[in-house]
């Protein structure tokens, strides 16, 4: 009997650990974000928000433009032309830069910043950011009019460090 049980139960208990562990860390692949900068600055129609430089531990794993009526995420059409930039920093926190020049300018804030309300004011580099912040406070964001688009700065960390990642954002 104990033969016959452990027949039935060693291969469910394989089975069961092969469908319910998780990875150790997720596979992301770095994307080419330069190619997605020149051609959001060709075609964007307003000074596009980049870094210069990342620091060697970020890993770049999201840069997209698309033109006004352009196909953006899933099979959304993007309002304005749109640009998106995101890293992972050596310490496993997303920070993105968006900027669009669509004209629903409220709810393009709220879709990117995940529905966050006003947080005061930083300066950086002499320009002044609204700072927000999501609902459930785990998302903060900076947010301010660049050249006729909105440009948004988001991560899920503190305004410090955000605040860092704005200051190597430049038009050029």
């Amino acid at each position: 009997m104990l033969r016959s049980l452990a027949v039935i139960l060693i291969p469910l208990l394989v089975i069961i650990w092969v469908f319910t562990r998780t990875p150790d860390e997720p596979q992301v692949d770095p994307v080419d974000w330069r190619p997605a900068v020149a051609d959001a600055r060709s075609g964007a129609g307003y000074p596009v928000l980049a870094p210069v430089e990342v620091p060697t531990d970020w890993k770049p794993v999201k840069a997209r433009y698309v033109d006004r009526g352009g196909q953006w995420v899933g099979s959304t059409q993007a309002a304005g032309n749109r640009w998106e930039l995101g890293f992972r920093s050596g310490d496993d926190i997303y920070m993105a830069v968006n900027q669009s020049d669509e004209p629903g300018k409220d709810a393009y804030i709220g879709s990117v910043t995940r529905s966050s309300h006003p947080d005061g004011t930083s300066t950086i580099d002499g320009q002044t950011w609204q700072r927000r912040v999501s609902q459930d406070g785990r998302t903060r964001s900076l947010v301010r009019a660049v050249g006729g688009s909105t440009a948004v700065v988001v991560a899920d960390t503190g305004y410090p460090a955000l605040e860092s990642f704005a200051q190597t954002l430049r038009t050029s």
